[in-house]
């Protein structure tokens, strides 16, 4: 039995505890509530109030122990002085209570303990015995305590206690994630690359500016509102195949659409025929053509210029006529009479042979020849 402590085991229902030793000072005295220091009143020397832990619950360890001053002693002899009871025996009991306070302290190791190298004190309930240290942690002669491989298991880790320098690099794969638990603030910008991103993953929700309901739909074509993308049929006045391939609607195309700068080319126009410069033949034509033509056929011509008239001949037309009136002189105008006969045209350059001809007051160069006919006598110049 311990003569300078007493345990009790709590019951719970009380706050009170004796204290069974005597002491020489109540300072000597400590109270521990399973192995933390408590504090308490004093109700006499033997009985004492534990004030904090406020509600000691049942099964809680109470030790009220003892602990004479070994720093200093409590009465110091001078010399020539009266000697009392009261010192001697204030000496005595420091000295009686040290010694029992330190025999308490080795009843409570084993009998057979040693200082084997590596061991440890373990208390059974009774008393400390030297122990190997085992299990999850070994320790060396110098304290040097070493954990074994493998034995800190997740309960042993307190949460958030592992940070990134107490992980390996590249030792973490995917298995060790929790599914789903990768949020977007531990994705790092920029990491997402095409090569993360699985075939045909992405759908409109995903992407700020298609519809979120866009969909692949044959023939269709991605077009804007204002906000984004949807898809929608073409319609109009042209369609689109899946291939791409753009078709025109029949009657679609009005004056409005052709550019003033289109310059249609005539093979576009009708079947073809007529060319370009053809067609330019119409600039500056003031009225109806076929009415112009009509007019021709039908009224008379004003004036022609002597290099816009030129007649042909109707089988070979490379054999062509002209007028020219550049022998006129200036503000005159010629008139030339057709004799009621179909004839041949007189031309001054050229020889000609002229029958029933008259000539009036006719002035004639040259010498002339007389000679008798079978109906008169004839002329002939000679030259």
């Amino acid at each position: 039995m311990a003569n300078s402590s007493v345990r009790y085991v709590a019951s719970g229902d009380t706050q009170e505890f004796a204290v069974t030793f005597p002491f020489i000072s109540r300072t000597h005295v400590a109270t521990t509530v399973d192995g933390s220091t408590a504090t308490f009143t004093w109700n006499n020397d033997s009985l004492i109030t534990v004030t904090s832990p406020a509600d000691i619950t049942s099964d809680q360890v109470v030790l009220i122990k003892r602990t004479t001053s070994q720093s200093s002693r409590l009465v110091d002899y001078v010399d020539g002085s009266n000697l009392s009871e009261s010192d001697l025996d204030t000496d005595s009991k420091q000295a009686f209570y040290m010694a029992q306070e330190a025999l308490d302290e080795l009843d409570l190791l084993d009998d057979a303990a040693i200082a084997t190298s590596g061991f440890i004190l373990v208390a059974d309930g009774t008393d400390f015995a030297g122990v190997a240290l085992s299990g999850d942690a070994t320790i060396s002669s110098v304290g040097a305590l070493t954990i074994a491989s493998g034995a800190v298991e997740t309960a042993m880790i307190a949460a958030d206690a592992i940070n990134a320098t107490k992980i390996a690099d590249d030792a973490i794969d995917s298995e060790h994630y929790t599914d789903g638990s990768i949020d977007t603030a531990h994705i790092a910008t920029g990491q997402v690359t095409t090569a993360k991103i699985a075939d045909d993953a992405i759908t409109g929700a995903k992407i700020a500016i298609f519809d979120d309901s866009y969909a692949a739909t044959d023939t269709h074509i991605l077009v804007a509102d204002g906000t984004d993308f949807d898809n929608v049929a073409v319609s109009g006045d042209i369609t689109i195949s899946n291939a791409g391939v753009v078709a025109i609607a029949t009657g679609v195309i009005v004056n409005a659409d052709v550019h003033g700068s289109a310059a249609i080319a005539a093979t576009k126009i009708h079947d073809g025929t007529i060319t370009n410069t053809e067609f330019g033949y119409l600039n500056g034509v003031t009225s109806g053509i076929q009415g112009q033509i009509d007019a021709i056929e039908s009224a008379t011509i004003s004036t022609l210029d002597d290099d816009n008239f030129t007649l042909q001949d109707n089988s070979d037309t490379t054999k062509k006529a002209q007028f020219q009136c550049s022998g006129i002189s200036g503000s005159t105008t010629r008139t030339f009479t057709f004799p009621d006969a179909s004839t041949t045209l007189v031309g001054t350059g050229a020889t000609q042979t002229l029958t029933n001809k008259t000539l009036t007051s006719p002035v004639i160069d040259g010498t002339w020849t007389s000679y008798t006919t079978s109906t008169g006598k004839a002329l002939v110049m000679g030259f």
